[in-house]
C-alpha cells in the first residue's frame, strides 16, 4: 500500500472514544440478594399443591417478552433487530443490545416491556386461576425491576449515553 493510500485511509477512518460514566457491576452481592428476593417471594405465595404454575411462569414470560419486544421493534422503530441478539444472564435475559445501544432506546424498550406485559398479565385475570397470575405476575416483575433500576439510574446521559451489558456489569458510555 503507498503513502498516499494510506494517508487517505486515515482521513476516512473512524475512532470513537467513549468515556465511562456510570458502571454496576454484578457483584456476588447483588446476585444473593436478586435471587434470595424471589426465593422469599415465591416461597411466601407458594401452595403445595401447585408446583406447575411455580415451573411454568419464568419460561412463559421469557416467551412472552420475547415476543413483544419483537413486536415493539416491528411496529414502533420498523426495523430488523439489528444489533440485538438473545442472551441469558443473571439481571439481563432475553433480547438484548450485542454491543452499545442507546439510553434512550433501551429504556423505552424496558418500560413498554413492563407496562404492556404487566397490563396483559392483569387482562388476563379473568381467564386464569390465581396461582397462575401471581407467579406470573412475580417473574414478570422479578425481571424486569432491576433493568429497570439501572436504567433509571442512566437517566442523566438519557441524550447521549450509550449502554453497553455484559455478563459482569451494566455500563453507561458517553460518546
Amino acid at each position: 500500500m503507498s503513502i498516499k493510500q494510506e494517508s487517505n485511509l486515515s482521513k476516512q477512518s473512524t475512532i470513537y472514544s467513549y468515556t465511562l460514566m456510570r458502571r454496576f457491576y454484578h457483584s456476588i452481592y447483588k446476585i444473593v440478594l436478586y435471587y434470595a428476593s424471589l426465593i422469599l417471594i415465591v416461597l411466601y405465595k407458594f401452595d403445595p399443591s401447585h408446583w406447575l404454575p411455580l415451573l411454568v411462569s419464568y419460561p412463559l414470560v421469557l416467551i412472552f417478552h420475547t415476543l413483544l419486544i419483537r413486536t415493539y421493534f416491528h411496529f414502533t422503530i420498523g426495523m430488523a433487530m439489528r444489533g440485538w441478539s438473545y442472551r441469558f444472564g443473571i439481571f439481563w435475559s432475553g433480547f438484548l443490545p450485542e454491543g452499545n445501544a442507546s439510553v434512550r432506546l433501551v429504556t423505552k424498550v424496558q418500560l413498554h416491556l413492563f407496562c404492556i406485559g404487566l397490563a396483559l398479565i392483569l387482562i388476563l385475570y379473568p381467564w386464569i386461576p390465581g396461582t397462575w397470575l401471581i407467579h406470573l405476575t412475580i417473574f414478570h416483575c422479578w425481571m424486569l425491576l432491576p433493568r429497570l433500576w439501572m436504567l433509571f439510574r442512566f437517566q442523566p446521559y438519557r441524550k447521549a449515553g450509550l449502554v453497553k451489558i455484559s455478563s459482569k456489569d451494566t455500563s453507561c458510555y458517553i460518546q
